[in-house]
């Protein structure tokens, strides 16, 4: 049963693992990175970059404007440093920090560079420089700054716990789980740390510590319906679905979720059989969206035809409204021999005729379809019709041995005794059966009686 939806798990845990993407990503506001990068003059008290005491007063001057006249305070920054007179590089780190203000992180890297070319230990300038190529998305260049931030003295949850998001970033799991543990022995009670931890464990599957690091952050704060979604991913990922629906379920009593999970929690109720209940969520995805999302639903659709429930596969499938120009070639194929199926199952010929029609012209071998049009022409009386669907299932290795026999059974009720020997052979071949060689007999017996009985 699980095979029959494994290409739309598939489908929902790629959906899942983007949507995943940025977690642990710490949850810092622009005003969070602007504070951490103005630390205020007091980083240049430190033995890092030495400043005299002229200086020193001229940067606590600048760092008192960034909030005031940040206009003054990037003019004369500009001047000082284009003055031609050496500088300390501490006003290249004020100059990095005033373009980083206003987001313009290429020019603040630059800046910062320039400050640590004029001193390679400089911390603050390693850090900034950092939490600049963060910004840019540049995870290899910001854990390498921050590497060497932490190596020149840093020692604080937010270096730690954004180097681990790098490190999480570039598949450097255990780097990163290192770094968030870090993070956390500063910041235990800040989720996006344990979050973090949480994600390299899916990443390495290692998902029952996953479901333990979830359940310490459901403990915290238990109205989290994100929680409960990641935990009930990791229970997928173990293959407990009635675990994972459970999840699912809390998650959409405290807070929303999408209708991507609401379409995989319906099939994890198909899957388990709980057929009422899928058909409660499918109905209420489609009611949560103002529209269903056919495409998802077809897997499911045919699901329920493989499993005789014919009349929940139908009224579901009476919700789509038809084929969308932005559907595969394969989903095409799909609704169109759903739809033949169901027009069959209500003896509706002329309509099943057509839709499989339809859907041979995506795959001309079908050879569940061609048995199928054959069925329907036997229906309708064309026995000649028919002959040409079984011919064409029969070309079809997995049908052929049914085709055979069927086409046989064709011409024999049509009378046509010595036609429906060689199908017969044919699926002998096949297929070894003691009823079919007895057919066979039966068979050649009517055609030699009747070449006997024959006017001459």
């Amino acid at each position: 049963m699980r095979n029959l939806l494994s290409a739309f798990f598939v489908l929902l845990l790629l959906g899942a693992a983007a949507s995943q993407a940025q977690v642990g990503k710490p949850s810092l506001s622009r005003s969070d990175f602007d504070a951490r990068v103005e630390e205020g003059y007091n980083s240049v008290l430190s033995p890092e970059p030495e400043v005299t005491v002229l200086e020193r007063e001229l940067l606590k001057k600048i760092y008192s404007l960034l909030d005031t006249d940040v206009q003054f305070a990037y003019t004369f920054l500009q001047d000082t440093l284009n003055s031609g007179n050496p500088v300390s590089g501490a006003f290249n780190h004020a100059m990095g920090n005033v373009y980083f203000k206003n987001g313009n992180y290429f020019q603040a890297e630059t800046q910062y560079l320039a400050a640590i070319d004029k001193h390679p230990t400089f911390q603050r300038a390693w850090n900034a420089l950092g939490l600049a190529r963060y910004q840019q998305g540049d995870y290899e260049g910001a854990a390498t700054a921050l590497a060497n931030s932490v190596r020149y003295g840093a020692n604080d949850a937010m270096s730690y716990g954004i180097l681990g998001f790098c490190h999480l970033q570039l598949g450097r799991y255990r780097s990163a789980e290192t770094a968030y543990h870090y993070a956390m022995l500063f910041e235990p009670e800040q989720t996006d740390w344990a979050e973090g931890i949480a994600q390299v464990y899916n990443e390495t599957a290692r998902f029952e510590e996953a479901i333990s690091v979830f359940d310490d952050l459901i403990r915290t704060d238990p109205s989290n319906n994100e929680f409960w979604l990641l935990k009930a991913n990791a229970w997928l990922e173990l293959g407990e679905p009635m675990k994972t629906a459970r999840c699912i379920e809390i998650a959409k009593r405290i807070g929303d979720v999408d209708t991507d999970t609401l379409y995989l929690l319906g099939n994890l109720y198909l899957e388990a059989g709980i057929f009422n209940r899928a058909r409660e969520v499918f109905i209420s995805a489609a009611e949560s969206s103002g529209e269903l999302n056919e495409q998802d639903l077809i897997g499911a659709i045919r699901y329920l035809v493989f499993q005789e429930k014919h009349e929940f596969a139908e009224e579901i499938f009476q919700l789509l409204k038809g084929e969308g120009d932005d559907w595969s070639r394969e989903d095409k194929k799909l609704y169109r021999f759903l739809k033949a199926e169901f027009a069959y199952f209500h003896g509706e010929l002329d309509a099943s005729e057509e839709a499989y029609a339809s859907g041979l012209e995506l795959e001309p071998f079908n050879g569940y379809a061609l048995m199928k049009m054959a069925s329907i022409k036997l229906n309708q009386g064309d026995v000649e019709r028919s002959i040409v669907y079984f011919d064409r299932a029969a070309a079809n290795p997995a049908f052929r041995y049914d085709a055979l026999v069927s086409k046989a059974m064709a011409l024999i009720n049509n009378k046509q005794y010595r036609l429906a020997l060689k199908p017969i052979e044919q699926a002998l071949v096949e297929r070894s059966d003691a009823r079919l060689t007895q057919l066979h007999a039966q068979v050649q017996r009517v055609v030699e009686s009747n070449e006997l009985t024959a006017p001459r």
